[in-house]
């Protein structure tokens, strides 16, 4: 199970993820979102981060000044685009050169069959709740949806996830990626360093339990 832990904005709680064994460590440039980290910031906090550690930047309909400011202060390995313009990922990714992470939303199985546009773009896919805004605003969406996806590429599972309902999700979802950000704040856009200490320790516990299946 690798963990992508997202929404990042001081370097104490980085150190704290990636010590834990968290494998992705994303950083939100969205002004609307309570997450939103300016490119510098995210640069000055992510310097201490590895180099077998991926930093993800989320944009959503970002301008190329926008991504530039952040390659030359985050240099990240992914973007993770929140957006349903095709043309213009395709033209990100050949400008900028860097695997792409598609957002998708989801509520039911229909919901689906937009990703087939993507296969030949998108290096991973993840897929969040459906909600108003970017992003499934912490709640979870039916997981047992996944088990009609039939692709040949990795994914994340996003959405409310949480320490209480993190083996459930996997369970039935068949996930190998999760991403979450919600369940690890004390309150929106802060980042707990207990919560991301409990998470990341339970779901050490489920790669475990895996090793011994």
């Amino acid at each position: 199970m690798r963990t992508k832990l997202c929404g990042f904005t001081d370097q104490k709680t980085i150190d704290l993820a990636i010590a834990s064994g968290a494998e992705f460590i994303g950083f939100v440039f969205y002004p609307q979102s309570s997450r939103n980290i300016s490119p510098y910031k995210a640069g000055e906090i992510s310097k201490n981060i590895p180099a077998h550690i991926k930093k993800v930047a989320v944009i959503v309909d970002a301008e190329d000044a926008l991504i530039a400011q952040i390659f030359q202060h985050l240099k990240p390995d992914f973007l993770q685009i929140h957006s349903d313009h095709q043309s213009r990922i395709l033209e990100i990714k050949k400008h900028f050169q860097i695997p792409i992470i598609k957002a998708f939303s989801i509520s039911k199985i229909k919901d689906l069959e937009v990703i087939h546009d993507y296969l030949q773009i998108a290096d991973y896919f993840l897929f969040d709740a459906k909600s108003i805004g970017i992003g499934g605003g912490g709640k979870p969406f039916d997981w047992k949806i996944m088990n009609n996806l039939k692709i040949d590429k990795g994914w994340f599972l996003s959405g409310g996830l949480n320490i209480e309902n993190i083996e459930q999700a996997i369970k039935i979802s068949g996930a190998q990626m999760i991403d979450l950000s919600s369940g690890i704040e004390e309150k929106k856009g802060i980042k707990s360093p207990k919560l991301i200490t409990e998470f990341m320790s339970k779901i050490n516990l489920i790669n475990l339990k895996k090793n011994y299946e």
